[in-house]
Parts: structure tokens; sequence; C-alpha cells
């Protein structure tokens, strides 16, 4: 675990994991936290019992293909009164789908340390965000305990283990994850349950916990009275890696806070969602004056110039 890019990004690539310390500065992260109360409880609100911010964290806060009600036995999840280690319903409360209601917000999806970062660890500049939410938990909510699990519900196919195909999942910091509210608990590569002695993978506000999906890990319980920890999902992929994904950003295209976000976006940051660059044959002068008509007030002049 480092604060130092090239030390994080080697020990991704040869223990599977890696804490990246402060990576996004605690200011900017400060500032988009501001925001994000409009999409969760604040957590004195939530820990005092009222009724109102504990009813919108069950439903304004949960997307709803994560409310109980909604999954159960078909997604191999307990109910509450299970023992031990499990995967339980109210776990997957608190999921709040890109784009967000916050601009701030939405930027930090996309923060350029982040996406530097994984393209320097993925040794490739063209890759791809699959994976984009927001997730929050409070002490009390549920027993967050889980059994140590390897993500294999991001691909359709075996894992790849090698270099030029490994996709990178994380976790960015909204608050600070330390004992009593939840570090994941994770092991290196080459370590297997049972046995293995995990290591916690806590970090201020602003750090991104990055891991592959070979790398064993679980979810802890959140202990700490009045407990609250807040993250960003961000998940990215080779280009070329069709097999592997989670989230679907098109079916969200026509909402306002991704007009909003998509018109402040250079071409790179939309390449990460699959829009094609400048240069690419998709692009004609009616189709740049397309784009300038969807978002407005984006920057054209890199397709235009492009054409010429």
């Amino acid at each position: 675990m480092s604060t130092d890019i090239e030390v994080a990004v080697e020990e991704w690539r040869t223990q599977g994991w890696t804490v990246v310390h402060d990576l996004v500065p605690t200011e900017e992260i400060d500032a988009a936290v501001e925001e994000l109360w409009g999409h969760f409880p604040h957590p004195s609100d939530y820990h005092s019992g009222d009724p109102k911010a504990i009813a919108h964290f069950e439903t304004a806060s949960t997307d709803e293909r994560y409310q109980p009600s909604r999954q159960g036995s078909a997604h191999g999840l307990n109910e509450e009164d299970a023992v031990g280690s499990e995967f339980r319903l109210r776990q997957f409360l608190g999921h709040v789908l890109f784009p967000y209601d916050s601009h701030l917000l939405n930027r930090l999806q996309i923060h350029p340390r982040v996406v530097d970062f994984a393209q320097r660890a993925m040794g490739s500049e063209d890759i791809r965000l699959y994976q984009a939410r927001i997730w929050g938990k409070y002490t009390g909510v549920t027993d967050y305990e889980q059994p140590f699990h390897q993500d294999r519900n991001h691909t359709i196919v075996p894992d790849r283990i090698e270099p030029g195909w490994w996709n990178m999942l994380g976790f960015l910091y909204l608050s600070d994850v330390e004992d009593g509210v939840g570090p994941t608990e994770i092991l290196s590569v080459g370590d297997s349950p049972p046995g293995a002695q995990p290591q916690s993978a806590a970090g201020r506000r602003g750090s991104y916990l990055v891991y592959r999906t070979d790398v064993w890990h679980r979810g802890v319980n959140l202990t700490r009275e009045g407990g609250s920890r807040f993250l960003m999902n961000i998940a990215f992929k080779h280009a070329h890696q069709e097999w592997i994904g989670f989230d679907s950003f098109q079916q969200n295209a026509n909402r306002g806070p991704w007009s909003k976000f998509a018109a402040s976006c250079t071409p790179e940051e939309l390449a990460l969602f699959g829009a094609p660059k400048p240069g690419h044959p998709f692009w004609t002068s009616e189709l740049v004056d397309a784009l300038e008509d969807r978002y407005h007030g984006i920057d054209s002049a890199p397709w235009r110039e492009a054409l010429k």
C-alpha cells in the first residue's frame, strides 16, 4: 500500500491489489461529499432514528434492483437471520448508480488521477469505465460480514490472469475507511481462504483500493456506534474486452445529469464510456453538429479539427 504511484502500480501487478493512499486530494473529495447528502441521509440523521431518513436510505438511496423485495434466493442471498459470514439481502442497500444528481460527484467518477493510475497499471490508454456507482453503509443496517469471494460476476468467461488482460476493480473512498467502519479484508495473489491471513484495506478519504478478479476479499461488519462508510465503485477494462461488464450507461444518456456531465468532458473522457474519438470514421460534420445540439456547451473543436 503506497502513496507512490509507480510503487502502487507494481503492487497491483504483483500482489493483485493495493490501496493508493491520498490519490485524490482531500479538498476535492470533501467538496463533492457536500452534495452526497442529496442521495443519502446524513449519518447524524440516519442514526437519530428519523423515520424519513431511514426510509430515504431504503428507497431513494438504493437502486430498485438492490432493494430486498427484488432480490432473494434467485441471487444466492440469505435472510437477515442467517448466522456467520453470509451474503445478506440488506448488505446491498445503498447503491446509487451513475450519473448522479451532483455534477461534482459525476466529475469525481472520472477524476484524472484515478484514470491516469488505471492506465499506468493496466499498461494502456485505451480503457473503458464499466462500473460506476456510490455505495453507502451505516452501522446497524445489517450484519455486513461476508465470506471471502472473488468477483466473478464481472465477466461471462473465465478470467485470463496475465498482463494485458487484467481488468481493474476499485473503490474510491469518499469517507475515512478505518477499523470499525468496514474496511475490506483482502488476500494477496496466491493466498486463498481458509487459513491465509487477510490484510485490512483501510485508508483515508481520497484513497483508491484497487484489486484484480483473481484476488479473494470480503466485506466486514460496521461496528462503530453511529458509524458510516461511503465509497465510489470505479472499475476499468481494456477497450477490447467486450465480455466484461457491469453497469450500462446508455440507458441514462438522455437524462439531464448525464447531458451536463457529457458537455464538460474531453474526447478522451467520453471515450472512457465508449464514445468514438475524433478522427474515427463514425464522425461527419453533421454528426458533430448533432453532438453540439445534444450536449450544449461541449467543446467540439477536437472533432471538427479531425475532419479537416
